[in-house]
């Protein structure tokens, strides 16, 4: 099967985060005797860069450092580039299916470009991209906004007067088809939105989709998209995360956080729980791997130092080949997001590892984690139920390594890669058939 792979960043070009999703999904793929090509966008270089397997040639607009276009001219240009590569990829290619994941940062004008291309189309959904970033896109939204200010909405009614918007269509495609003019469920304010139905906006087609989570799933269908018919296909782990669980006679000392550093990662949070441990007389050490906010990470290395905390901030140089061994040094996992995260990945490779996990109700998570079972749970954002479950780890060494052997045997039958691309491959099968 000849597979197109369209995504906003692609290793080894990535913007500090530790997803690998795409990279992982294709080189697996392709190791099955598929050919892929990924698109991709141009993010880390000077220039555009294209070879037999992956092609660096859109531009993101607004995300990861690079500059937010919103006047009408400019965007008509970036909207008109990116348009133009993917309908080049997709004449020279000529692509089985069409491999969709994240499009955060990218144009959303894309969606309709491959939807008027007839080829069949699957989105993996893997982020927010469809549940929040569509909504944000600003050349959609000048396009299909309900209410503009008086000079845009002048300007917007000039273009369509005109025939303009008629005429992008082709090449920067504005909307599904004609009659789909405005879109006041996803790019209205206010009111608009509060009266939009779950599963309720025609306006974007996604035939063939999944989601990484029930939880991701079920938001993108609370603010309006018509995805009930999606699949979940939840992540997997290769076997470079499968270690020894530690026995009971070894101390819980060593506590790790493998996460981007903002402000929603509750990262603070684990330090306050950390001062709450020492204070207790907890004998513990906390190593924080990742990169992020500047402000964020002074703001967290300020109160390590004013609290003299045993805390280290550390980065690896390759996270495909670092991360399993940085895992295995450890003996706790601690994830602690304060925000609707899709799905935890990294608890998923920590478990692998056959380290006991702490983690906190949110998201994805929850269709992961049981608290007492295969791991230890705790409210996001309570620093001190955290520590709490930091002592009973510490206090409680058969309940931890039995969660650790619970939580691995689960990660070997559900969460292995093979199960994992078994499962994307049959839906990519399935989905060429359908449409042939």
């Amino acid at each position: 099967m000849k597979i197109l792979a369209l995504t906003n960043l692609y290793p080894p070009h990535h913007a500090g985060t530790f997803d690998n999703h795409c990279q992982t999904v294709t080189e697996s793929l392709r190791l099955r005797g598929h050919t892929i090509l990924v698109l991709t966008s141009s993010h880390g270089l000077r220039t555009e860069q294209r070879d037999a397997e992956i092609e660096r040639r859109l531009q993101l607009n607004g995300v990861f450092g690079h500059p937010s276009l919103t006047g009408v001219m400019e965007l008509k240009s970036l909207e008109i580039h990116n348009n133009d590569v993917l309908r080049e990829a997709l004449d020279q290619f000529q692509p089985d299916v069409v491999h969709v994941f994240s499009l955060f940062g990218l144009s959303k004008s894309l969606i309709f470009t491959l939807y008027n291309s007839k080829r069949p189309v699957v989105y993996d959904v893997f982020d927010h991209w469809l549940s929040a970033n569509v909504r944000e896109d600003p050349w959609l939204h000048f396009w299909n906004s309900p209410r503009l200010p008086f000079l845009a909405q002048s300007t917007r009614k000039a273009l369509e007067m005109s025939g303009e918007r008629t005429r992008l269509d082709a090449t920067a495609p504005t909307r599904l088809m004609r009659g789909y003019d405005r879109v006041p469920g996803i790019f209205g304010e206010g009111r608009d939105r509060a009266l939009v139905a779950p599963n309720s906006i025609p306006g974007f087609r996604f035939d063939r989709i999944y989601f990484c989570s029930q939880a991701l799933k079920h938001l993108t269908e609370q603010v309006g998209f018509c995805v009930h018919h999606a699949e979940v296909i939840y992540p997997g782990i290769t076997a470079a995360y499968i270690g020894d669980i530690k026995p009971a006679s070894v101390p819980m000392k060593r506590f790790l956080i493998v996460t981007r550093l903002t402000e929603e990662s509750g990262v603070m949070t684990a330090l306050k729980a950390l001062k709450i441990a020492r204070d207790a007389r907890l004998d513990l050490t906390l190593s924080i791997y990742g990169r992020g906010d500047s402000k964020y990470v002074a703001k967290l290395r300020s109160f390590v130092v004013a609290n003299q905390l045993a805390a280290d901030f550390l980065t690896v140089s390759n996270q495909n080949t670092d991360l399993p061994e940085v895992y295995k040094r450890h003996d706790v996992l601690l994830h602690t997001p304060e925000w609707a995260e899709p799905f935890p990945f990294t608890p998923l490779e920590a478990m692998g590892c056959g380290l006991p996990v702490i983690g906190a109700r949110s998201g994805g998570m929850e269709e992961l984690l049981r608290h007492g079972e295969n791991a230890l749970t705790y409210p996001a954002g309570d620093a001190e139920a955290l520590a709490l479950r930091m002592q009973e780890l510490q206090i409680s060494p058969a309940l931890r390594c039995q969660m650790a052997e619970t939580a691995q045997a689960e990660v070997l039958a559900r969460f292995n890669d093979t199960t994992v691309i078994d499962q994307i491959e049959n839906f990519l099968t399935i989905s060429q058939a359908r449409t042939t």
